[in-house]
């Protein structure tokens, strides 16, 4: 009986060691389009199972707000371009750069158009941490003057090397690291998402750089 009994527990161990118990995936937030109005224009994004239905009220609030300024935004270009003859363009549009690790950082962008050679786009993020249950900002994670600096140089030293693509008089103290500034999570840690003229001229357009962790941790 006593053989038995261990030859049984043995083979539970083994079934264990060859059958190992699979971690369930983390479910991805659901990011779905919608259009303000219907307004193909003003398009802005909702989201479902963000962690909690409070998360999920709190994300989908803050990219309301949002299309709402535009849609005013809009309106305003409208009759501008009405008053001064020329022809109005405003855009919204989205792009989910990370959605894994119970992250997820949207990048929300408004394009328009006020006569001139050209138009501007301007772009703002959204990042949230789904196991803290709040929105982050970039002071969020570069909380000391000493991170800022090290990031700070690490952006200038990239843009010196690429001459072609930044401003080749660019200062280090040119280079804004604030609550605004736009970025985004990496698997490796975050990206810089600058405004047009920000470091570079408008043909460059916005510049992303990727910063490692190492360097502000």
């Amino acid at each position: 009986m006593k053989k038995a009994i261990i030859l049984f527990a043995l083979l539970l161990v083994f079934s264990a060691l060859t059958h190992p118990v699979q971690a369930q995936p983390k479910k991805n937030v659901i990011v779905e389009t919608e259009y303000y109005d219907g307004i193909e224009e003003l398009k802005y994004p909702q989201v479902k199972h963000a962690g909690t239905p409070k998360l999920t009220r709190l994300i989908n609030k803050d990219f309301k707000a949002y299309i709402e300024k535009a849609a005013a935004a809009r309106k305003e270009n409208i009759e501008a371009g009405k008053k001064y003859n020329y022809d109005p363009d405003f855009q919204t549009d989205f792009e989910v750069k990370y959605n894994t690790d119970r992250k997820l950082s949207i990048l929300m962008s408004s394009y328009i158009f006020t006569g001139g050679a050209h138009g501007s786009t301007a772009v703002e993020s959204f990042n949230y941490d789904l196991k803290e249950k709040k929105r982050v900002y970039l002071t969020d994670i570069l909380q000391t003057p000493s991170q800022v600096k090290k990031v700070q140089h690490y952006v200038f030293t990239y843009a010196k090397a690429r001459p072609e693509i930044f401003y080749p008089d660019l200062k280090k103290e040119d280079i804004h690291l604030n609550e605004n500034t736009a970025f985004f999570f990496t698997d490796e840690g975050i990206a810089l998402v600058f405004q047009q003229y920000d470091i570079a001229p408008y043909v460059s357009g916005n510049q992303v750089i990727k910063i490692p962790n190492k360097i502000y941790n």
